[in-house]
């Protein structure tokens, strides 16, 4: 298993700063951040896409996944159809940069739609996505993101109906604790899940409330991320293991929000990370 980072969560430094601070800490694999405005607009996604790679690589580290967006709560088929579109962009991004593994979602909670009704249309959406993965030979990694298909049944549901190996996960092992499942329902879920997984973030956090969590550094949390890491080994998963320090707050969030220009929350998320990853090694080294 390879430690790295989720782009997004250092989407405050410059692109090349985030390249070499992943190198300093002993980062081996990233991440590609894919929102708009982050790397303070140092990351051109449109352009020569070799060189990008190369640039990459110039820093000892590699591309293990590429952030892709999509919607598929929508009921119509033009709809789905212009999401499956909008993936396509994403794809063929990774592709280009010889990434097999784009992190896809599921969708957002829609007013006048039945929890059943979302999660068809999500299914109807993805058994679309994976023909045009197929062409890509890329590999759709759906993570446990949002309040809609935070828990495993349902992600077992999407993936069985889908029935096709171009749909696999992202275990984010924080997402189920903040959509308020509890430690138990949490690790439950990471068990079950593990043979699914592809691509992993790792957060640890505590709960400070009913529903309610705070995210801290690797290890200062109550998650038992050694047994998760150990899981996931045991069936065969030898992916990347990407930190993603959200102590600081939500990335998009902080982006929109303009406060990561104060340097009090570049060196906070900076140090969250660094302890991360440090953490990530230590288990390694020992597992």
């Amino acid at each position: 298993m390879k430690p790295g980072v989720v782009c997004l969560s250092l989407s405050c430094l410059d692109f090349t700063e985030v390249l070499a601070f992943v190198r300093e800490i002993g980062g081996e694999t990233i991440e590609l951040c894919t929102v708009a405005g982050a790397h303070n607009g140092t990351l051109d996604l449109e352009a020569d896409r070799p060189s990008l790679l190369q640039k990459v690589k110039s820093y000892g580290v590699s591309i293990t996944s590429v952030a892709g967006y999509n919607d598929f709560t929508f009921p119509g088929e033009d709809e789905l159809g212009h999401q499956v579109k909008r993936l396509e962009w994403y794809c063929k991004l990774a592709a280009d940069l010889g990434v097999g593994i784009v992190r896809v979602m599921s969708g957002d909670p829609r007013p006048g739609l039945s929890r059943e009704e979302m999660v068809a249309n999500i299914i109807r959406g993805f058994k679309k996505a994976v023909k045009m993965a197929k062409k890509y030979h890329v590999v759709l990694a759906l993570e446990n993101h949002g309040h809609l298909v935070n828990d495993a049944p349902t992600l077992v549901e999407i993936l069985q109906a889908v029935n096709d190996d171009h749909l696999r996960l992202t275990l984010d092992t924080g997402n189920f604790c903040w959509a308020g499942r509890s430690l138990e329902e949490a690790a439950a879920y990471f068990k079950e899940l593990a043979p699914y997984v592809v691509n992993v973030h790792l957060k640890d956090l505590v709960f400070t409330g009913p529903a309610k969590v705070q995210f801290l550094p690797l290890g200062e949390g109550d998650l038992d991320l050694k047994k998760v890491i150990q899981e996931l080994a045991t069936v065969g998963y030898n992916g990347a293991l990407l930190c993603e320090y959200e102590g600081m707050g939500e990335p998009k969030e902080l982006l929109k929000a303009g406060v990561f220009n104060q340097e009090k929350f570049r060196e906070g998320l900076k140090n969250g990370t660094r302890q991360s990853l440090q953490y990530i090694r230590n288990l390694l080294r020992h597992n």
